[in-house]
């Protein structure tokens, strides 16, 4: 007895084990496939189908046989181990495939958008036979243990259990540890080796001594007990199809709670998972001694109605729970832990109540299946009818409830399924028991309650669009009104309107842009997506054929059809329901709709550019955030070698990123990942907020042409925007590509990869942290500009006496720079002049006191002041007009006075503004030879003499005085981009421009 609980044991952590692997394998392998099909609404079912539909049929076909097997165990054993063979080859066969279908099979054998069967094909040759195996196991544990004497409902509810525990814990290793640590290809070796280690297991279990094994339970040649076995396999398929209802709909309300994150996904999933295990975990003592398991069957599953339509109240209070989470946290990575935490919590209340219910249906339906004649063949028939079950309820909740009837009456709709199965199983086992009346009037009862429960509980947009998650407030002002919300396939839209006019697109609660739809407003939005759509025609005049990712607001694609040479413009959205929200920014966005060169095309980005025939002059890539499950999809090197692939012969690639809610990690992640396949780029910055990159894959320079404002429609737009010529526009670049790729280099980031998620899995944690990373696109504003020194320097600097509000930062400082030389030398400015001095005004004032003024220089927070308007003015003036600003102090009435290490500061000023190498290292070396003053004194005049020598080419010097300045230099400022890119370009191999 004793060896034969010994050996039990075994095989239930063998199959935790087992239950640990299956998840992985259901994420990584759906994350592979989606590289091929997309992530669009039919390519997720075909995804679902493939892998969920080939564990039913694998439980299926092993109950066909399971009665004839003669040591299941042993065939358990090898059905893992070939799972672990799949799993180590997996990556290297995908990636064959994957290839060989880009390139040829694709665009040969696929429409141009829309449903593919090829791919579909393809997807099922890749895991169909892996999930056909582990549908298989469940089967074949359950004989083994069975026949080892154990009771059956309580040893197939601990299987049950076992490997939905195994499950929950496989999504939250993989998620936050193991795709982080190792990637999908040694995540994948990871499952693999723990699957060899399963089958090494359960083969030794087979060696051990023991008793011999009870013979299989036969079953009837028909169904247990005449129908009831069908009736109990109908059973099983409706309450799994409710279930996973009810799954999905939780997904979609707790996004917009939590936010769409892949971290939150993993959690909602881990807690959907794990209420099935406790349910499992209870009934298992219980199962056996059952009088009436069916009337325990419709119990649970009445109460599982109710409970699940109970969630819409207490998801109502999510709102309010993070917003006051958030309210008490700090923006660090400790608070970020919490922030997780607390959003299992709320997930955990929401779901946990309901699949506990759902944990208990199948250990007893499986039990009663076999207590009334069924055999071992019973326990596959079960499990896959309420897996095909599942598939139908997530296929008809994506495709048909939600669109037609709303978050809050799909989950109804569910509940009140659940609810009518409860009193369907009463009446069909009406016979068995006396108390059916009263049974069925609480089954009423409770079926009145979910219809109710809707009806008093209001899901205002005001709170589902709040994006709580980032906001921290759980309603949105009352400055806007929804005029459109609606429950998509694959998202829930809303558009807000301002009382000013201002209409913004949102997604699950996140804005995906802003814009007044007849013009009268202009919005920071306004600048990026002009800048998007001008661009690319600025760059390739020649360009005939564009496509367009994401719609959006529509600005984008309107734009592009105003360039003169523009035939086709196909714009690749993925969510229905954002063309009919789109169609609330008319008239700015009418020619999308209207103009006949203009086709949207409902479908994934890579997947419609994988299967297109004819090839792009431009695509202008601009999804939602990265930190969106999904989109990280869209800024990887694997998607950046496929837009090359549909580029034709010197045509560019225009995308959009962010710098806000962005760490420079993940920003440089994504410029290594576009400049493996892209060596020529520009980035430009269409405000403080956005970048838009134009690149070139075929060897080709990327070059502003002059014909840019030859299009009236293009023009107009450029205009609008601040943009009057060509050299205004060039205005708007944050950097070489070449000093922003040393930039991006010296954070150690790798490049986001499809096989290595850097940005998916760093994403959400920068949304939370609201990190920036526009401080690696600021090298224009260096207090010592070496990277002009000796040097041609920009034609507009000097020249920008104003700009907008919502121009980009670079703007905004050049035009302080030229009003503080102004207010230097005693001019007079206007207010709206002063604002571009901001809080530095006073130390302008200052300086103009001591040099024109011929006040006195003793105070060491004067000094600070000088260092200050220095640190601005050069970097924003050209060498002319900064040479003569700092000749005419040193000429003028007040410079008697100055003492001789003043005239030598003055004169190290004149020398970085002049873009002079020779005199800055000079002067530079001189002041740091004399008494240190202040700290900034010192860190400029490190800045200086590091720079200067950088410039000069004596690098070695250089990277001395740079290792030696961390015992002298701030820490915070080591971190600035002007330091880093000296560390790196002094590191690189290849010299920096």
């Amino acid at each position: 007895m004793n060896n034969t609980r010994a050996r039990v044991c075994a095989l239930y952590l063998v199959f935790l084990l087992s239950g640990f692997c299956g998840l992985i394998y259901e994420s990584i392998w759906s994350h592979y496939l989606k590289l091929i099909l997309g992530h669009a609404a039919y390519a997720q079912a075909v995804v679902l189908i493939i892998f969920v539909g080939g564990m039913a049929l694998g439980a299926w076909l092993t109950s066909l046989r399971s009665e004839r097997i003669r040591n299941p165990i042993l065939v358990y054993a090898i059905v893992e181990a070939a799972v672990a063979v799949m799993a180590f080859g997996f990556h290297f066969v995908f990636v064959k495939a994957s290839g060989w279908a880009m390139d040829w099979l694709l665009p040969a054998a696929c429409q141009g958008d829309g449903l593919c069967w090829a791919g579909w094909l393809l997807a099922a040759v890749l895991i169909l036979p892996g999930a056909v195996l582990l549908g298989s196991t469940f089967p074949l544990m359950s004989a083994g243990i069975l026949r080892m004497g154990v009771q059956p409902g309580r040893g197939l509810s601990t299987l049950y259990f076992l490997n939905s525990g195994g499950a929950a814990l496989g999504v939250l290793a993989s998620g936050f540890l193991l795709i982080p640590s190792l990637g999908l290809p040694g995540t994948l070796l990871v499952s693999g080796a723990l699957n060899l280690l399963a089958a090494l297991a359960a083969f030794l279990v087979t060696r051990l001594p023991g008793p011999e094994p009870v013979a299989p339970v036969h079953g009837a040649t028909s169904s247990p007990a005449g129908n009831t076995g069908r009736w109990l396999l109908l059973v099983a398929a409706v309450t799994g199809l409710s279930s996973f209802v009810y799954e999905v709909v939780w997904i979609r309300m707790l996004t917009q709670v939590l936010g769409a994150a892949t971290h939150s996904f993993e959690l909602m999933l881990a807690s959907f998972i794990l209420g099935l295990a406790l349910g499992a975990w209870w009934i298992r003592k219980r199962i056996d001694t059952l009088a009436r398991p069916e009337r325990m069957l419709a119990g649970v599953q009445i109460a599982m109605g109710v409970l699940a339509v109970a969630t819409l109240p207490l998801y109502s209070w999510c709102f309010e729970a993070m917003a006051l989470t958030l309210k008490g946290l700090s923006r660090s990575g400790e608070a970020y832990a919490f922030f997780m935490g607390a959003s299992a919590v709320m997930t955990m209340a929401v779901m946990l109540p309901a699949t506990f219910c759902a944990g208990m249906t199948l250990p007893l339906l499986t039990s009663m299946l076999l207590q009334r004649g069924g055999g071992e063949r019973e326990i596959g028939r079960a499990y896959g009818a309420n897996t095909l079950g599942a598939i139908l309820g997530v296929l008809a909740t994506v495709f048909w409830l939600m669109p037609a009837a709303g978050l809050k009456w799909t989950l109804a709709a569910a509940a009140a399924i659940d609810i009518l199965l409860g009193a369907a199983i009463l009446w069909h086992f009406r016979s068995k028991w006396s108390g059916r009346p009263w049974a069925l009037a609480s089954a009423g009862v409770s079926l009145a309650l979910v219809l109710g429960i809707p009806l008093l509980v209001a899901l205002p947009v005001e709170k589902t669009a709040s994006g709580v998650f980032r906001s921290g407030e759980p309603r949105l002002s009352g400055h806007s009104k929804a005029i459109f919300s609606r429950d998509g396939r694959t998202a829930s839209i809303t558009v807000l309107e301002r009382r000013d006019g201002v209409r913004t697109l949102l997604t699950n609660g996140k804005s995906d842009g802003a814009t007044h739809p007849a013009g009268a407003r202009l919005t920071s939005d306004d600048h990026t997506t002009v800048m998007l759509g001008a661009l690319g025609p600025a760059h390739h005049p020649q360009a005939r054929r564009a496509a367009v990712v994401g719609l959006g607001t529509g600005i984008t694609s309107a734009v592009l059809l105003e360039s003169g040479r523009i035939e086709s413009v196909d714009t690749i959205e993925i969510e229905p329901m954002v063309i009919a929200a789109a169609q609330h920014f008319r008239p700015r966005n009418a020619a999308v709709f209207d103009d006949p060169r203009s086709r949207i095309v409902i479908d994934d980005a890579r997947a419609h550019l994988a299967r297109a025939r004819l090839k792009y002059d431009l695509i202008v890539s601009e999804p939602s955030n990265p930190w969106v499950s999904g989109v990280s999809g869209l800024f990887t090197t694997q998607f950046y070698e496929g837009v090359a692939r549909q580029l034709a012969p010197q045509g560019h690639f225009v995308q959009w990123f962010h710098v806000y809610e962005a760490s420079p990690e993940m920003v440089g992640s994504v410029i290594k990942a576009l400049s493996k396949t892209f060596p020529d780029y520009k980035v430009y910055a269409p405000n403080i907020a956005d970048l838009v990159l134009v690149a070139r894959a075929d060897g080709g320079k990327v070059q502003l042409s002059p014909d840019l404002f030859s299009s009236a429609g293009m023009a107009g737009h450029l205009r609008r925007i601040g943009i009057d010529s060509v050299e205004r526009l060039a205005a708007h670049e944050a950097g070489h590509h070449t000093t922003i790729q040393l930039l991006s280099g010296g954070y150690g980031a790798p490049a986001n990869s499809d096989f290595s998620p850097y940005v998916d899995n760093r994403a959400a944690r920068d949304r939370f942290m609201s990190a920036r990373a526009d401080a690696m696109f600021q090298m224009h504003v260096s207090p010592i500009p070496f990277l002009e020194f000796g040097k041609p320097v920009p034609a507009y600097l000097g020249t920008i006496d104003s700009a907008l509000p919502t121009m980009p930062r670079k703007l905004n400082d050049l035009a302080g720079a030229w009003h503080g030389s102004r207010l230097l030398r005693g001019e007079s400015l206007t207010p709206a002049q002063r604002t571009y001095l901001g809080q530095h005004e006073q130390d302008y004032e200052i300086v103009r006191a001591w040099l024109w003024g011929c006040q006195p220089m003793s105070h060491q927070t004067r000094w600070d002041a000088a260092i200050t308007v220095a640190s601005e003015v050069n970097p924003g003036l050209s060498p002319q007009q900064a040479a003569a600003l700092w000749t005419e102090a040193l000429n003028g009435r007040c410079a008697r006075q100055f003492t001789p290490e003043q005239t030598l500061w003055l004169e190290l000023f004149r020398a970085v503004g002049s873009r002079d190498a020779r005199a800055t290292r000079e002067r530079a070396d001189q002041l740091l030879a004399l008494s240190p003053g202040s700290q900034r004194q010192l860190e400029y005049q490190v800045l200086a003499a590091i720079g200067a020598r950088f410039a000069l080419g004596e690098h070695a010097d250089a990277k001395h005085l740079l290792d030696q300045a961390g015992a002298v230099v701030r820490a915070e400022q080591m971190e600035l981009p002007w330091f880093r890119y000296l560390a790196s370009a002094l590191s690189a191999p290849v010299r920096a421009p």
